[in-house]
């Protein structure tokens, strides 16, 4: 955090300057690297076959891949290079575009930067009094609503219906429903829901209806997804970081499988739980030294 006792506003703009210069030189020359992929008789063979739509799955990898350097040191040049990934993706698809005479990356910078102007009068045109974070929240949701066409009337759950990973659509959901007060009220009791979602779950994989078992399973994902965010947790995060977990631990697995000569695969599924426990037992000491 800065020392606002020795902060100079003069520095911080005139180094704010030097960089702003520095950024747009080296976005000019991507946006032309970016371009030069698509020439219609010079361009990559790849590029040129690609659309919007072929071009999808690509940002959203990319985003996932940034998402995940991001729970390690955020000063990482990994979290450098992914953020260049997803940069690509932005310049890519407006290039395609600005083919179709549908706008330019320059429509792309200059609206979210209008927007972002617009939505932080706290910042840009601030006055004497000062603004929480609460209140800055509270009145992003206000002028995003001034922006909408008049006449527009949006569904209560319309952002939720959006294409989200399926926790973070669960998450959405439960901080629209609270908006409406359509929510538990502590985490104790979204427990509890969870519990009799597990029971009825237990139910049907007894009586092995397919059908049944799925929407009782889909139910225990909803209610343990509101649970985490009545634990102020995102279920999305809670989730990769238990995939993370298991495979870090897997990996001390096979390292004490090879360090044996045993070949993981053909161990069996004893062997595999010792090695499980072993595993587990070595990073709680690396962590807990």
């Amino acid at each position: 955090m800065t020392d606002k006792n020795a902060f100079s506003e003069e520095v911080w703009q005139a180094e704010l300057e030097v960089r702003a210069d520095k950024a747009a030189a080296e976005f000019k020359a991507f946006v032309k690297t970016v371009a030069q992929l698509r020439h219609p008789v010079s361009g990559c063979p790849w590029d040129l076959e690609q659309n919007h739509e072929s071009l999808r799955r690509y940002m959203i990898e990319e985003a996932y891949e940034a998402a995940e350097t991001m729970l390690w040191d955020s000063a990482s040049p990994e979290l450098l290079d992914e953020l260049g990934d997803v940069l690509l993706q932005v310049v890519l698809n407006s290039q395609l575009s600005v083919e179709k005479g549908q706008g330019d990356i320059e429509d792309v910078v200059k609206g979210i930067r209008e927007k972002m102007i617009r939505r932080h009068p706290h910042v840009f045109a601030p006055t004497d009094t000062p603004i929480s974070s609460q209140e800055v929240s509270e009145a992003w949701v206000s002028i995003k609503q001034k922006e909408k066409p008049k006449g527009h009337v949006e569904l209560t759950f319309a952002k939720a219906k959006k294409v989200h990973p399926a926790l973070t659509q669960a998450y959405q959901i439960g901080k629209i429903a609270k908006k409406i007060d359509f929510d538990w009220k502590t985490p104790h009791e979204v427990f509890n829901q969870l519990q009799s979602e597990l029971k009825e779950l237990l139910h049907e994989i007894q009586t092995d209806d397919k059908a049944k078992i799925a929407e009782e399973l889909s139910d225990c994902f909803f209610s343990l997804a509101q649970l985490s965010r009545h634990l102020g947790l995102e279920p999305e995060d809670v989730a990769h970081r238990g995939n993370l977990k298991f495979l870090r631990r897997f990996d001390v697995m096979e390292e004490l499988a090879k360090a044996r000569g045993a070949d993981i695969s053909k161990l069996g599924q004893a062997k595999l739980e010792e090695l499980w426990i072993e595993a587990k037992q070595k990073r709680n000491s690396k962590v807990n030294p």
